[in-house]
């Protein structure tokens, strides 16, 4: 299973590292040893060439505050310009100041390095440092290479301790569950740096839980949808991470591969093998859209935060590790209300919640119940006898259902309102069909829950608060606001977005034609109707490997009674990303990003802006984000900050659901 790397390239890398900080050696030859199990350390090699990433990765686990950042090469992390200071409050104000400070340290080191790469000789204290940092003879091309590599990376030494003690509650469980599948336990530190082990974490990109399962990988492996997300389960969420690794591992036969997979993905990495062949060469000389400086550096940071994680002592002292909890685990029978279960049980509500992070708001507002099959987690003091004996009479048969209600000939919406028992301002609102609320025959309306009913925004109606955007300016006229002054129509789901029409062929089959939106997949397709990817994919003439993109019209097959079952699936699909962004994010302001000539979607969104697809697309309606974007074009785009940062309980301008 492992590659064969030579009597006398292993004997070298063998001495030199049998002495190195991390115990670490060089892998094993399996044919030469058929029965000898691998060490977790000959799993998990350090190469020369990375060490001076592992190095600097450890350093910023353990030395740099969030107080403190280096300005530094991304190509070679050993060249560090300079260590800047940063303000450690966790407040919007910090945030805004701290992103100065490092804007001007990159002007600041890409103006020196620009100099140099003119070809004449450092004359400033500051060039005369950094023409230091190069070899002797640096051609001036490789000073203009370097001005293009300049990043800054705060301090986490706070944040990862932190890691380290939450880990203590659950980490020998996930040791246990790592090894039944037959892969080394030392896999368990991973979420040390995917998340610092907190089950909250949420990033920018949809990624959740302790393990940062995307909803698209998560899906392959647990169950996800709008009443629970298995991803914020540390037990099941375990168990997708080593199902998901234990792939990897298999089809990329070594363990460095295997865990930059867990980050760039499996077919990325199956490309990169096929090319380069071994990890070295791979982290060397592979280069692709979505290989830059994450997926290039994930493996040495594992590589860093295993090691930090199992010597805390030597760089934190002595701190306390939380121990594990003590809970009754209980799979329910039946379907559940939230506010039911708790009103028999010696529980409250708030509890139930925080021991019970899979389960999504719409299940703690009422709108949704806890599915039958879930295993809840309860204080120890609830034991299962106790369950078996309170929520027996508590059981539903079916999931409560979100209201839709199919347009036929006669209807209004004014007769709808009052059919539902709804206000029509609300049912308008849910549905964006504008101040004379037209509707047609065959639309789909979704029915607003109690719950959703009048929201306001400053005390004021959703629909004054958040005004319907007017058409784009031309890029010369656009304004540069500094604030959110001018905003999209509102940023919850309208059904009028996911327009469904039918259709019928010849034989009778009955098909829906929709235009795929932000973050759809075929999968997800198939999944909410029930059917075969493929069957979709042939209908459409579309590749195994063609993606969505947005706008694209699509045909899909409808099963009998389907319609309704689609809609309201594809509804809470974009429902639960915009609600699960908005809890862990607000919009603290907003600017504008004019694209430049090289810029994709890809690079827009994840290197310049750091905000998802869907966020941009959002602020910028009248404009079909899409692949490349016209060179010039002003978009309009959020600056979102997580609500962590302001724990004082001061105004943002969130929105709310």
């Amino acid at each position: 299973m492992f590659r064969f790397i030579g009597r006398s390239v292993y004997l070298s890398i063998l001495s030199a590292v049998i002495i190195c900080v991390f115990g670490i050696a060089a892998p094993v030859c399996r044919a030469a040893y058929p029965t000898a199990p691998l060490k977790q350390a000959e799993l998990f090699p350090v190469y020369d060439l990375i060490q001076p990433n592992v190095t600097f990765w450890t350093n910023i686990f353990t030395q740099y505050t969030r107080g403190q950042a280096l300005v530094h090469d991304m190509g070679d992390l050993s060249r560090i310009y300079e260590e800047i200071r940063l303000n450690p409050a966790k407040t919007k104000e910090a945030a805004r100041a701290n992103k100065k400070i490092k804007k001007a340290a990159i002007k600041k080191y890409k103006t020196v390095l620009m100099n140099l790469s003119r070809g004449r000789a450092p004359k400033t204290t500051v060039e005369k440092k950094v023409a230091a940092l190069f070899p002797d003879k640096t051609k001036p091309a490789a000073f203009r290479d370097a001005a293009r590599r300049l990043r800054v990376q705060t301090g986490l030494k706070e944040h990862f301790m932190e890691g380290v003690i939450r880990s203590g509650a659950l980490i020998d469980e996930f040791k246990t569950i790592i090894k039944s599948y037959g892969l080394p336990e030392d896999l368990a530190y991973l979420p040390c740096l995917e998340s610092a082990y907190d089950v909250h974490t949420y990033s920018k990109y949809g990624a959740a839980g302790l393990w940062q399962f995307t909803h698209y990988t998560g899906k392959l492996f647990m169950d996800i949808n709008y009443v629970v997300d298995q991803r914020r389960d540390p037990i099941a969420s375990t168990h997708g991470a080593a199902q998901l690794l234990k792939r990897n591992y298999e089809t990329l036969q070594n363990w460095p591969m295997a865990i930059t997979a867990y980050n760039h993905g499996l077919y990325g990495m199956s490309r990169a093998k096929a090319k380069h062949g071994t990890y070295p060469a791979i982290h060397a000389n592979y280069s692709s859209r979505s290989f830059k400086f994450a997926s290039r550096n994930f493996y040495p940071e594992f590589i860093a935060a295993r090691h930090v994680a199992k010597n805390y002592i030597h760089y934190y002292g002595n701190i306390t590790l939380d121990r594990p909890g003590q809970e009754t685990r209980y799979k329910v029978k039946g379907f559940l209300h939230a506010k039911e279960l708790v009103d028999k049980l010696p529980l409250d509500l708030k509890t139930l919640q925080a021991m019970n992070p899979a389960l999504r708001q719409p299940v703690f507002d009422g709108k949704k119940y806890i599915p039958a099959g879930h295993t809840l987690y309860l204080p120890k003091h609830i034991s299962s006898d106790m369950l078996d004996k309170t929520l027996f009479p508590l059981y539903r048969s079916a999931q409560r259902i979100t209201p839709f209600h199919r347009v036929v000939r006669g209807d209004t919406a004014g007769s709808i309102a009052d059919t539902y028992k709804v206000p029509l301002k609300d049912l308008i609102a849910m549905n964006g069909l504008g101040r004379k609320a037209v509707i047609h025959v065959g639309q789909t309306l979704k029915i607003p829950f109690k719950e959703e009913r009048a929201r306001t925004t400053d005390g004021m109606p959703q629909s004054k608060a958040l005004p319907q955007s007017k058409p784009e300016p031309t890029p010369a006229a656009q304004p540069v606001p500094n604030k959110l002054t001018k905003l999209p129509r509102d940023l919850k789901v309208v059904t009028s977005d996911l327009e469904l029409k039918t259709v019928h062929d010849e034989k009778g089959n009955k098909y829906a034609v929709i235009h795929a939106t932000y973050e759809e997949t075929i999968g997800n397709y198939a999944d909410w109707l029930g059917i075969d990817a493929d069957e979709i994919r042939k209908l459409n003439k579309m590749s195994p490997t063609q993606n969505l993109s947005a706008g694209l019209e699509v045909t899909l097959p409808l099963p009998s009674g389907s319609v309704t079952d689609f809609q309201e699936k594809r509804v809470e699909f974009h429902q639960e990303i915009i609600e699960d962004f908005f809890k862990a994010y607000f919009i603290a302001g907003t600017h504008t990003y004019t694209v430049a000539p090289e810029d994709t979607t890809w690079d827009i969104c994840r290197e310049k802006l750091e905000i998802p697809f869907w966020l941009l697309q959002k602020f910028n309606p009248d404009i079909r984000i899409n692949g490349l974007v016209a060179k010039g074009r002003v978009l309009l785009y959020p600056l979102a900050e997580p609500r962590a940062k302001h724990p004082d309980g001061s105004k943002d301008l969130s929105y709310a659901f």
